[in-house]
């Protein structure tokens, strides 16, 4: 169910090294993807309603945006508890209003998405940064883990676009979910030199869903370490941030 609200405020610090300040234009995410910290961290556990069906979408942002920005200086990402252009955003274009808030007042943005969605920005994307998350190169890990999310194969064509478009552009692979670390490294170098690397932080929410599918050895360091070890092979240690 989507639900509008009007939030009071919209700009947050924040500790993520890419960014002072963080945006989020919704609270809640359609993707529904099953290891998200967001449905526990923030302000969605206060909801008490369904990770992946319930939004709520920030009607007044752009207003709260314009009246907030004058007295913030520093790089803005988008963002930290949602995806910027989930489904939603096609109908209430919230990330697209922001953005050309931003750009006009000449602050520098970096966005994470899983979205294809985010091709429709192209034209305000020029002097952004962008970061793709691909997280397996396994769709039956992706239907299963993040059911509602693009699949593996769009979110390349992403990078495809973004890079003949010359967009300044990363892969994040967070959490790494079960999948073929050699052939996903090898697959991603074709668009980007640099990679985000993060670990699963949060296993007890998948613990189940592993078990079920016989991926319980995705659960252990082990595994994180190998996809490291693939990664940086193919990428060169200083271009794998973990």
């Amino acid at each position: 169910m989507i639900h509008e609200t009007l939030a009071k405020k919209l700009i947050t610090k924040t500790k993520l090294p890419v960014a002072k300040y963080v945006i989020n234009p919704y609270i809640g995410c359609t993707f529904g993807c099953k290891y998200c910290y967001a449905k526990f961290i923030g302000p969605f556990k206060h909801t008490n309603s369904e990770w992946g069906k319930d939004v709520w979408v920030k009607i007044n942002a752009a207003d709260i945006l314009e009246r907030e920005l004058s007295k913030k200086q520093g790089d803005f990402f988008l963002s930290s508890i949602c995806d910027p252009y989930q489904q939603i955003e096609k109908k209430y274009q919230l990330t697209r209003k922001i953005i050309e808030i931003l750009n006009d007042h000449f602050r520098k943005i970096h966005i994470m998405s899983k979205s294809t969605l985010i091709l429709r920005d192209i034209d305000l994307l020029k002097d952004a940064s962008v970061t793709v998350t691909i997280t397996t190169d396994r769709e039956d890990v992706r239907r299963i883990l993040e059911p509602g999310a693009p699949s593996i194969e769009e979110r390349i064509n992403i990078l495809k676009i973004l890079k003949e478009n010359r967009i300044s552009l990363s892969v994040f692979v967070g959490p790494a979910l079960p999948m073929n670390a050699e052939k996903l490294s090898e697959t991603l170098a074709r668009y980007t030199d640099k990679v985000f690397l993060d670990k699963l932080n949060y296993p007890q929410q998948v613990k189940t869903l592993y078990e079920k599918n016989g991926w319980s050895p995705w659960l252990s360091c082990e595994k994180f370490d190998e996809v490291s070890f693939h990664f940086r092979k193919v990428f060169g240690k200083e271009n794998v941030i973990l």
